[in-house]
């Protein structure tokens, strides 16, 4: 597998998980795909979210880059185009320690509705790779800094990022969807 001119990672081959056009598509397999061609410190604040869509070119699948985008053009502009398959955003944020009950304050609070992780104490800068496909199902990959590993992050999911991509991935119409 070879990157392309215009993206960071290649492009799943035919015969890979990810790339079974005729099945839903692995968004796990893609997102470790995606994240493994991540190169610099997950602290890196100058880098800007891009955007990629993953889709179904007769069989195999291609990638179209966005390139740089804001979370207003997302959630509000931008449409997945047709026979998109997956949506990949690569972006930088902060991470912060959850308590069980989801809060950030150390007592089980969301503050101000809704956990921020900017807000805590013990924040960490991040880089983040998140994939939406299928049912709207979400993947991401987190690099927090300082940590030697990425985190997978499955199933439900709440914020600014997987808010965005569902609103993107919403607006794709029946003959995009197939």
């Amino acid at each position: 597998m070879e990157p392309t001119d215009t993206c960071p990672f290649p492009v799943p081959a035919p015969d890979t998980p990810a790339a079974n056009a005729l099945d839903d598509v692995d968004l796990v397999v893609l997102a470790e795909l995606c994240d493994a061609f991540f190169e610099g410190d997950p602290s890196d604040r100058d880098r800007d979210p891009h955007l990629f869509a993953i889709v179904d070119s007769f069989g195999a699948f291609s990638i179209m880059e966005f390139g740089p985008v804001s979370y207003l053009q997302l959630h509000e502009c931008i449409v997945p185009p047709p026979r998109c398959r997956a949506l990949v955003l690569q972006c930088g944020g902060w991470a912060a320690p959850l308590d069980p009950d989801g809060g950030i304050d150390g007592s089980g609070r969301i503050v101000d509705g809704r956990s921020r992780p900017s807000r805590h104490p013990l924040r960490r800068r991040m880089f983040s790779t998140t994939v939406i496909g299928n049912d709207v199902e979400i993947v991401t990959m987190m690099r927090i800094a300082g940590d030697a590993e990425p985190q997978l992050l499955t199933g439900e999911c709440a914020g600014r990022v997987p808010d965005a991509m569902r609103a993107c991935w919403s607006r794709r119409t029946a003959d995009r969807a197939a």
